[in-house]
């Protein structure tokens, strides 16, 4: 018996169910072998497209060759599951190794050799051709809205739409990103230690850096506009950011860029509040010792009637008035965790029987693959047949798998979060009162949004959700049923 060498390769694109797993073909070209009388001595198996430049596993196998020149033999599935161009043909032959494939393996022949090259030919040509189409169809995607690469920080690629989804874990933290440079009164390695320190972190768990910040900052996918070859796109995505939000941090970076502006005060209140009227920036400045606050007239003074100057002090009371709405007493927290610890244990056991019967479920599909591919190899299943229920099988195994990565990540630590939110509504209208500017900013930036300002008073504001179902009347009772802890989640 000869001695050779197995090469089995899938490019990282296909889908296993196709037939074309490495288990698949490895079981295949053994067979092969022990029909064919060779003996393997090595294999070698990778994950690489055969159009990629220097494939780790074949460069491997080419040195295990060349170091063993007794083995004058290489098999594979198929000629394209060993290469797709001359180059590699050409150095096979040159160590005096020959190609033997499970799939239309042809004779040491001139004519076995005319027809090798012949596939070889048309190989090349599918994948340049592929690589034409792939292009194309990202080209459309985008057209259309949608987003050809893997997901950025703050989204999740949802796989089954095609489309991005807000990542449930970072989305909140972009869109805190985005709120606190706004501000303009930090740096970009000042922000990127505040988003450490919330735990924000790349996917492979590595901290974000100041320049890997900045580029996310400019990024305008997030506030829905795909940014693809220079042009911008509509995205059919959920935005994670306000258009308006992407332009005022745009605006902080400008000074930067052409060094005319700067910025002298920090003020406590600039960004929070827009006009009521004409919906521009309220602006700050100080005038003997005192911050007082006035609309931009940033459309031009003839579309805004507004021109009362409104000092920090007043504003500031207002806001503290507001906080004191969400200033919860101890015992009602104790009441919202004892309420969010029952709802916990109710919902316990239905979780674990609903995630038992999911992992039932994929690996009752993964045995049927595995029956489907043995009846397959041994010829009892025609090829179109098993390419059929193969392709029904994996869609059914993503399905399984996605709703149980689902039911996981939605199996949050409820009690600590709902004891997280009432501690922070409770101290907030101490912390804004008692706070430096800084923890003013900080306490507005967590608590409030789309606050307005007409004729020198808040007019209108919001508070942000979930701080909203904390809120009280005048008479002390809540706007909202606040014992629904499936709506207080952080």
């Amino acid at each position: 018996m000869r001695s050779c060498v197995i090469y089995a390769r899938v490019s990282t694109k296909e889908q296993q169910a196709e037939g074309y797993s490495i288990p698949a073909q490895l079981k295949a070209i053994r067979e092969f072998c022990s029909h064919e009388k060779l003996t393997p001595v090595a294999e070698f198996v990778e994950a690489e497209s055969a159009g990629k430049a220097g494939r780790t596993q074949f460069g491997a196998m080419l040195a295990y060759l060349a170091a063993h020149p007794e083995v004058a033999v290489v098999v594979a599935h198929k000629l394209d599951r060993l290469y797709r161009n001359f180059r590699d043909q050409i150095t096979l032959d040159d160590l005096g190794v020959r190609a033997r494939c499970v799939v239309g393996d042809t004779p040491q022949t001139p004519q076995g050799e005319l027809m090798r090259d012949v596939n070889l030919s048309f190989s090349k040509f599918y994948l340049e051709n592929l690589r034409e189409e792939v292009k194309k169809g990202m080209d459309e995607k985008v057209a259309q809205g949608g987003w050809p690469h893997m997901a950025p920080s703050g989204y999740l690629n949802d796989r089954q739409n095609r489309s991005l989804v807000p990542d449930p874990e970072r989305s909140a933290l972009v869109r805190y990103a985005f709120e606190r440079y706004a501000t303009a009164e930090v740096s970009l390695s000042e922000l990127a230690g505040e988003l450490t320190s919330r735990g924000f972190t790349s996917r492979s768990g590595v901290p974000i850096s100041p320049s890997a910040l900045h580029v996310m900052l400019k990024n305008p996918i997030y506030s829905g506009v795909i940014r693809y070859k220079g042009r911008l796109y509509p995205g059919s995505h959920e935005p994670i950011i306000t258009p308006e939000l992407f332009a005022a941090v745009q605006e902080v970076f400008e000074p930067k860029r052409n060094g005319t502006k700067t910025i002298k005060h920090v003020f406590a209140l600039r960004g929070f509040l827009t006009c009521s009227e004409c919906g521009c920036k309220i602006t700050a400045e100080r005038q003997r010792g005192h911050a007082y606050y006035r609309c931009t007239h940033g459309k031009g003074k003839g579309s805004c009637s507004q021109s009362t100057y409104a000092r920090e002090e007043k504003l500031s009371d207002e806001f503290a008035s507001i906080l004191s709405s969400i200033e919860i007493t101890p015992d009602i927290i104790e009441a919202l965790v004892s309420d969010s610890e029952a709802l916990d244990a109710e919902l316990a056991s239905t979780l674990g029987a609903e995630r038992s019967r999911l992992e039932r479920e994929i690996a009752s599909t993964n045995a049927r693959a595995g029956r489907l591919l043995d009846a397959f190899l041994d010829g009892a299943v025609a090829g179109d047949v098993y390419r059929a229920k193969a392709d029904d099988l994996a869609t059914s195994l993503r399905t399984f798998e996605r709703r149980l990565r689902e039911l996981d990540s939605g199996a949050t630590e409820r009690t600590s979060q709902v004891r997280a939110l009432a501690e922070t509504a409770a101290a907030a209208r101490v912390a804004f009162v008692e706070g430096d500017t800084a923890g003013k900013r900080e306490v507005l930036a967590t608590v409030l949004s789309n606050a307005t300002l007409e004729q020198g008073s808040i007019a209108s504001y919001q508070l942000k959700r979930p701080f909203e179902y904390l809120r009280r009347d005048p008479k002390g009772a809540f706007h909202h049923s606040w014992w629904a802890i499936q709506d207080l989640n952080l």
